[in-house]
């Protein structure tokens, strides 16, 4: 494949989960960079590529802590939501609630907010 002018603008690392984003030059775009990731893959450690979209957070409140203590909690947690309802989470929910809080035996009940993928599944769940 030949291209007429460089594709990436510049590659950045985000801070928190050492993410890596790749952004382009105009008239380029992420659709562009998927379809000829063979071209591009070897030049990074990555799990998946993921386009970057806005996503819509929900808050839950009152949900039980004793359950989800452990190592993994989030993961349990985001597998506990999406059995019982009809979305999928976008990467693991969060406590809003401090750990040391949240393992205090007195501490039965907490809030969490999780991320779905846009409006109409925030509205699918909130029913």
């Amino acid at each position: 494949m030949q291209v007429e002018k460089p594709v990436i603008a510049s590659i950045a690392k985000t801070k928190e989960k050492q993410n890596i984003l790749l952004i382009t030059t105009e008239g380029y775009n992420i659709d562009f960079l998927i379809k000829h990731k063979a071209i591009w893959c070897d030049c990074f450690a990555f799990k998946r590529e993921q386009k970057l979209e806005p996503w819509v957070q929900i808050v839950a409140h009152s949900v039980p802590t004793i359950p989800f203590l452990g190592e993994g909690d989030s993961k349990l947690l985001k597998e506990e939501i999406e059995i019982f309802n009809p979305i999928r989470i976008q990467g693991l929910s969060k406590w809003i609630l401090f750990s040391i809080k949240r393992h205090d035996p007195q501490t039965r009940f907490g809030s969490i907010v999780f991320t779905v993928k846009n409006e109409e599944e925030r509205q699918e769940i909130l029913k």
